[in-house]
């Protein structure tokens, strides 16, 4: 099987209800592709993904009949050629030829002169000089997102809005943070180039190093050993705006996939009892094996519904709620939310409610509760928060550490835009009860 093969199969299981990531990764683990192959057919996949709207749009100005009433091989055929032109800098006589080859081997012959001939024209195509209905159009296309999360941006983010969505993946650096029971940052540093990194940088959050890895980070000794995790930035920033303290009682009442866990027992130097949350049973096994993995002794993780009251949880030092939110702050790291329908949202925000109720139940007076998300939208963000504050005042604001200029702090909290701070969608907002 070729990477080309692959990826159009692939982006056939995805179109039948299949995760991206979970649909590759499967289907890299089942076929043999030399490094340079595998790493050539994420990088298609993932731009397809990520580009969909665009590439349609491109396709549709050369095609008969609209690109989504095409048979499946030959859309997926389409879409990851001219992906291939567009973003992956493939000579067109290649990303043609090679498009050809495959209607053959899907048996799709009778399509090989259309393909041909729509590629060759596409993929000369100016994008700047398209002509669009109107702004929410635009965005659409060119942030490759459903109408509905164009228009989100539109009325909430209009300065930000194009550049918010056609932020790109591109050649990123992968944010980790320092097992600080076990190493250093500089130490780690140099073990990282060691181990084959291409770059490593210090950031400007204390213990987070900024990496570009040769292949995934999962695959180098250090992580196995559990002497970093990968985490986000701002993820990072959420952690630490608990400002955990050796020998407290915390709870991550959202924990999964465990990053923030991993932080908040560093920064507890592994004393006190960290109890890490998630509602479901699969989740809650990787959430363990990633705290194993830290080597760490207080923390545990258990099954838990946040927007139930708890009693084991009460009074509390200090809670993190980074809660079930829309995701509109990560569209480069999670495609799928692109073409999503976010119009209504109101059961997402009422859990988020309930989750914060429970929280500020449980918590002891003089204890500190964080509130984070990684959407923009300000409905689950400084909306969530101001409500909270009317219920509850004996909960105020209080500063969170590390954050950079770009991301003031307002008051019902801080809000990361990503073409302001170079960092993940995200909002974070510490509460102290009086």
């Amino acid at each position: 099987m070729t990477a080309r093969y692959l990826v159009a199969e692939a982006l056939m299981r995805v179109e039948e209800g299949g995760y991206g990531n979970l649909v590759l990764d499967g289907m890299l683990k089942k076929h043999t592709l030399s490094p340079a192959d595998r790493a050539f057919a994420s990088a298609m996949f993932y731009q397809v993904l990520e580009h969909r709207n665009t590439l349609d749009f491109i396709l549709n100005q050369f095609l008969k009949k609209p690109v989504d009433k095409l048979d499946a091989p030959v859309r997926a055929i389409l879409r990851s050629g001219l992906a291939q032109m567009c973003y992956l800098h493939t000579p067109p006589s290649a990303a043609v030829n090679e498009a050809v080859k495959l209607t053959r081997a899907f048996k799709k012959s009778s399509a090989s002169g259309m393909v041909n001939a729509v590629l060759r024209r596409a993929g000369s195509y100016d994008l700047s000089q398209a002509k669009f209905k109107n702004e929410i159009e635009r965005l659409s296309v060119l942030g490759s997102v459903s109408p509905s999360v164009a228009a989100h941006f539109l009325r909430w983010y209009p300065e930000d809005a194009e550049a918010i969505l056609t932020e790109t993946d591109t050649a990123r650096e992968t944010a980790i943070r320092v097992n600080t029971l076990r190493t250093s940052a500089e130490v780690l540093e140099n073990r990282l180039l060691s181990e084959g990194a291409k770059s490593v940088e210090r950031c400007q959050i204390p213990n987070c190093l900024l990496v570009q890895f040769a292949g995934s980070p999962a695959d180098v000794p250090s992580f196995k050993e559990g002497v970093f995790h990968v985490q986000g930035c701002t993820s990072q920033l959420a952690a630490l705006a608990l400002e955990a303290q050796p020998g407290d009682t915390i709870v991550d009442l959202c924990a999964a996939p465990g990053g923030k866990s991993l932080t908040i027992a560093q920064q507890m130097q592994d004393t006190g009892s960290l109890t890490s949350c998630d509602v479901s049973e699969n989740r809650v096994s990787l959430l363990q094996k990633t705290l194993d993995r830290g080597g760490l002794t207080c923390a545990k993780a258990i099954r838990n519904n946040a927007a139930v009251y708890n009693p084991a949880f009460a009074q509390a030092d200090r809670i993190l709620a980074d809660v079930p939110c829309s995701g509109l702050g990560i569209l480069r790291k999670k495609p799928d939310i692109r073409y999503k329908d976010v119009s209504g949202l109101a059961e997402l925000v009422a859990l988020q409610k309930e989750i914060l109720e429970q929280a500020a139940a449980c918590l002891r007076v003089g204890g500190r509760l964080v509130y984070s998300t990684c959407t923009l939208n300000p409905d689950e963000n400084e909306k969530q928060i101001e409500a909270f504050l009317q219920r509850h005042p004996e909960f105020t604001v209080c500063s969170v550490p590390y954050l950079p200029a770009a991301m003031p702090y307002g008051a019902f909290g801080a809000v990361s835009v990503p073409n302001h701070t170079g960092m993940d969608g995200f909002f974070i907002c510490a509460m102290e009860k009086r």
